[in-house]
């Protein structure tokens, strides 16, 4: 007696191959449960079905009724994940947001697939969320008929799960366009940077780490803070988070060389600071200058250049 059934319309035997694949790997967990069911792939020209069979009564199975429900809408959930999430979040991307710049959607929809299939951070939570939800509905349809047509799933009866991806995409659309204003303005500075003339000859930016900057003159003494009333300097105070206010700082001083000791070169902060400040800057990771400040490091610590030039 045939149990339940999952199928799917297929265009290529790529995507066939996909669906025996993901969904096999769940068949052996299934299998090992309860030894009584058997399982079939049947293939046609554009569908694909997976078919489970057994002998009632499920009673006597040692894997419950329950278990074996659970078992495959997680099997269902991750193909649709792995294998037709990116087709339906590019449609709802174009459905729900409009954009008048061709190129601009095209990123903004490359950023959001690659959201999508991050693990970690906020991506992760996102992706965690939406395999529930996409498990529950699949549940409640394997509960109601145990011939389940994912076409028809995908179409009619998912809205918890896409009201997940409705907020990735707004959640990826507001974190790309906050890049490129940011992109935008760092571009700003560095223009700015370029036809101010120096005013000091040399300043040290020493990064103690996290938000804690100490700025040194030639001759490593402290630098007072200085401000510059001017409209960047304005706009600069208003858009940029705590750690990147050294930024203002360093404009106000305009240094014709500027050197940024630090241990960890990659953090966006220094790499956003010898970007604007592009040929006057350079990044040291161990000198006798910095030594005091920073310690020394072990020859098995220095995996980087002990200078590090982001311009060439």
């Amino acid at each position: 007696m045939e149990l339940f059934s999952i199928s799917v319309n297929t265009r290529t035997h790529g995507e066939k191959e996909a669906f025996y694949r993901i969904l096999s790997d769940k068949q052996k967990e299934l299998h090992k449960q309860c030894r009584q069911l058997k399982f079939n792939f049947r293939a046609s020209a554009d569908r694909v079905t997976w078919a489970c069979s057994g002998k009632l009564p499920l009673t006597a199975w040692s894997s419950t009724v329950e278990t074996v429900r659970q078992l495959v809408s997680d099997a269902a959930a991750s193909y649709i994940m792995k294998e037709k999430e990116q087709d339906l979040a590019t449609r709802l991307l174009f459905s729900e947001f409009e954009f008048n710049d061709q190129v601009e959607a095209e990123r903004i929809l490359q950023w959001f697939l690659q959201l999508l299939v991050k693990e970690d951070g906020a991506s992760g939570e996102f992706a965690s969320r939406r395999r529930r939800k996409l498990k529950e509905s699949i549940h409640v349809c394997l509960t109601e008929c145990p011939e389940l047509n994912l076409d028809g799933l995908m179409t009619f009866r998912l809205e918890p799960y896409e009201q997940e991806l409705r907020e990735m995409a707004e959640y990826a659309v507001d974190e790309f366009m906050l890049d490129q204003q940011y992109e935008e303005f760092v571009s700003l500075l560095k223009y700015f940077v370029y036809f101010q003339e120096p005013l000091m000859p040399l300043v040290h930016v020493v990064h103690k780490g996290g938000e804690d900057f100490l700025l040194l003159d030639g001759s490593l003494r402290p630098i007072e803070k200085m401000r510059d009333e001017g409209l960047v300097m304005e706009r600069l105070d208003q858009e940029m988070e705590m750690e990147d206010m050294v930024v203002s700082t360093l404009i106000s001083l305009s240094p014709a060389r500027m050197i940024i000791h630090t241990r960890e070169p990659d953090l966006p902060v220094i790499v956003t600071l010898a970007h604007i400040f592009d040929n006057r800057s350079e990044v040291c990771c161990c000198c006798p200058e910095c030594s005091p400040f920073l310690g020394s490091l072990a020859n098995d610590d220095l995996t980087f250049p002990a200078k590090r030039d982001y311009n060439n």
